[in-house]
């Protein structure tokens, strides 16, 4: 990226929004050019093959295709993707899952400044379009398979199935995997709950655990309960949690 101007292309099927960012953008971050407004996915691939923008301020729920499916016509992303969604409980479930950020319509100066920000500081292309591979994937999917967790330093792709246990740690969450090393994501364990619920494998044991019952040894009854995972670690049960959890081992 330039180190002076930032290029930019806004897609949107509403004009009325693409107006209403390019006003934004205008007057809060002047140094980023958008040089075109796009109402559709073939326009959008179009322009950016044009243009070779920096950024691309996509509209996540359009008609005939998708924001997430513009991703299925560009080989290889060398731009920033700033994501604008209204509220679709499919498209939060697929940023939480992928770890990739994205702006909530009506749009938020404060936080279209920061995303901008961080749009300037380009990140690995490698790991960024595995990013986008993930969101991809798992807003087609039913079932969550794959994770991107962002620690303080890397974004990490872990399979879910290979989650022992979360473990919360104030904002953020040790998450324990099955023959290898501890993360700590920089996220908190409500983050990775209902992701991880909606996947049958996770239950929330205690609030500050929420474990895969596949890895889980036995159950034991003394000090108001607790579970033994593979590897030893002893979790507490709470007394909400205590039926459920009984109910799903049975299964």
């Amino acid at each position: 990226m330039s180190n002076t101007a930032l290029t930019a292309i806004i897609v949107d099927d509403e004009e009325k929004a693409r107006s209403m960012l390019q006003m934004l953008l205008d007057e809060n971050c002047p140094h980023l050019k958008v040089l075109a407004h796009c109402g559709n996915v073939p326009d959008a691939v179009k322009a950016i093959q044009l243009h070779q923008p920096d950024v691309v301020f996509l509209d996540v729920d359009m008609p005939g295709y998708t924001g997430f499916e513009l991703l299925d016509f560009i080989a290889n992303v060398n731009f920033e993707i700033i994501f604008t969604t209204a509220f679709s409980e499919y498209a939060l479930q697929a940023f939480r899952v992928s770890a990739l950020d994205y702006l909530m319509k009506p749009i938020n100066i404060k936080e279209l400044v920061i995303a901008v920000q961080k749009a300037e500081q380009k990140q690995k292309p490698d790991t960024y379009n595995r990013q986008l591979q993930l969101i991809l994937e798992n807003y087609n999917s039913k079932k969550v398979e794959t994770i991107a967790i962002s620690t303080l330093d890397t974004i990490e792709f872990v399979n879910v199935n290979d989650i022992i246990y979360l473990q919360a740690e104030s904002a953020y969450t040790r998450i324990v995997i099955n023959d290898a090393k501890d993360i700590v994501a920089s996220k908190n364990i409500k983050e990775f709950e209902d992701t991880l619920v909606a996947n049958n494998n996770f239950i929330r044991t205690h609030r500050s655990y929420l474990v895969n019952i596949n890895y889980i040894v036995r159950y034991n009854k003394t000090e108001g309960g607790s579970v033994e995972m593979k590897g030893g670690a002893q979790l507490p049960v709470s007394k909400k949690a205590k039926d459920e959890l009984m109910e799903r081992m049975k299964g």
